[in-house]
């Protein structure tokens, strides 16, 4: 017995044309005004949106939270992250200290790490690769040279914000990291965009000014979280020539 094929009803056919080729380009419309409507204009927030909790983190007297330190430093990340490869790793990098330190912070013993005191009391060994002080330390590093960089970028006119990024980096984060590392960081440095290049990629819609302003706030809170951790570091031995964990033994 033979089947016979029906001509497809022209009225489906439409349909199903339409579907094939008009459902992906309105997912694409949709997108597209996601992205103006949206992604646009969330990095110029993020400068506000990044001093906040880092401000929150301040809020006991002579110590720090833990929790709102964290989300600082994730928009801080969101922040560094589109201004070029190099901060890029720099922030690679510190997402991974603040997964591992959010984990503790959310794990079973999340009561030990609300603060620096807490977690300070909790771990017996801050020579640990694993322990959340140690972590600390090295995101320590990495919010000095961030906000030096940033404060670069808002404050100084006319010079060159790459050399200046560059030595920041060979005074904080390049004695920490291998030799091709360096190396790789000083080509970097070289092709670093101009000053009102990165205010327009921190604060996109804004003008220089203020860009310039929205930056300098935020290199400030950062120097003030920074002036707190390396207090609170000094006072329980954890430093040493600047921002180096002390070893106690073994690490």
């Amino acid at each position: 017995m033979k089947l016979k094929l029906l001509s497809p009803d022209p009225k489906v056919w439409a349909t199903r044309h339409w579907l094939g080729y008009g459902l992906p380009f309105t997912i694409f419309i949709f997108m597209l005004l996601f992205y103006l409507t949206g992604e646009k204009h969330r990095p110029d927030k993020l400068p506000g949106q990044m001093v906040r909790p880092f401000r929150e983190s301040l809020t006991i007297e002579r110590d720090l939270r833990m929790p709102e330190f964290l989300d600082g430093w994730r928009k801080l990340v969101m922040l560094l992250e589109p201004l070029g490869t190099l901060f890029s790793f720099a922030t690679q990098e510190a997402s991974a200290k603040l997964s591992v330190l959010e984990s503790y912070s959310q794990g079973p013993y999340s009561i030990h790490y609300h603060t620096f005191s807490a977690m300070a009391d909790w771990e017996q060994d801050p020579s640990e690769p694993t322990s959340g002080l140690r972590i600390l330390v090295l995101l320590h590093r990495a919010l000095r040279w961030a906000q030096l960089c940033l404060s670069s970028i808002a404050r100084v006119q006319n010079t060159d914000i790459g050399a200046l990024c560059g030595e920041a980096y060979q005074r904080v984060l390049g004695p920490h990291h291998p030799w091709l590392v360096r190396q790789a960081a000083n080509l970097a440095f070289l092709a670093f965009p101009r000053q009102s290049q990165l205010l327009a990629i921190v604060c996109p819609g804004a003008n220089e000014q203020e860009a310039q302003e929205a930056l300098s706030e935020v290199a400030d809170t950062l120097e003030t979280v920074y002036n707190r951790t390396q207090g609170l570091l000094t006072e329980r031995g954890l430093l040493r020539g600047g921002v180096t964990l002390k070893s106690t033994g073994g690490g």
